[in-house]
């Protein structure tokens, strides 16, 4: 389980590298070492949370999702796939990076969802269900919560006859007509943000059914 907050971590070290370009010469040894002491820190928590969280998921994955609950070990998410969808429908996980070299696609999702708090099951957010011209919603991956990008992107992507991993639950990334429904921890979701719908550290469960997914135009 020593895996599981990689993906913080890497983005967190990947921000501190471009902010201490900035800082001057004179101090840049003592903010980095602060900065330093203050990831550490970090990383203990977001790994006690995890650990704290690893019953209760397993638990409720356990109870809702039968012998069809799948576990992935290096995030800690547990998900059901209702419907794999059309195979092949998007395969562009990987895209040539502006500096040379590939970097992730952002395709566009339009999609059906539910998003419920796992403790109580009180629903936060969904798309509407009474309206049938206006009953999804479309997001670019990359700008969503962290769980929803591992829940949409493949483990690993095969190009030009090499193997790439990319991190995500699924073989193949979810396809136009998927249905995926999996419980995810704080750390892969608000963290420890709270607002009005969700306190802090709080693990969450949603249910998405993918309507499309296509590369923005």
């Amino acid at each position: 389980m020593k895996n599981l907050s990689k993906f913080f971590f890497l983005f967190l070290l990947a921000t501190i590298g471009i902010v201490s370009c900035s800082k001057s010469d004179d101090n840049n040894a003592n903010w980095a070492e602060e900065q330093r002491r203050r990831d550490s820190l970090n990383r203990i928590r977001i790994e006690a949370l995890l650990e704290e969280q690893a019953p209760e998921l397993k638990a409720f994955a356990e109870a809702n999702f039968g012998e069809d609950a799948q576990f992935d070990d290096s995030t800690g998410i547990w998900f059901k796939v209702h419907e794999p969808g059309e195979e092949g429908t998007y395969t562009r996980w990987l895209v040539p990076g502006s500096m040379g070299g590939l970097a992730l696609a952002s395709p566009t999702v339009e999609v059906k969802y539910v998003g419920k708090l796992m403790r109580n099951g009180e629903i936060f957010d969904q798309t509407p269900e009474d309206d049938p011209e206006d009953d999804t919603r479309s997001f670019q991956l990359g700008g969503v919560i962290p769980a929803w990008n591992i829940a949409f992107y493949p483990k690993e992507v095969r190009l030009n006859e090499k193997d790439y991993k990319i991190g995500g639950i699924t073989e193949k990334g979810l396809q136009k007509g998927a249905i995926i429904e999996f419980v995810a921890p704080s750390p892969y979701c608000y963290d420890n943000t709270a607002s009005d719908d969700i306190p802090a550290d709080s693990p969450l469960h949603f249910y998405i059914e993918v309507v499309d997914i296509k590369d923005k135009k």
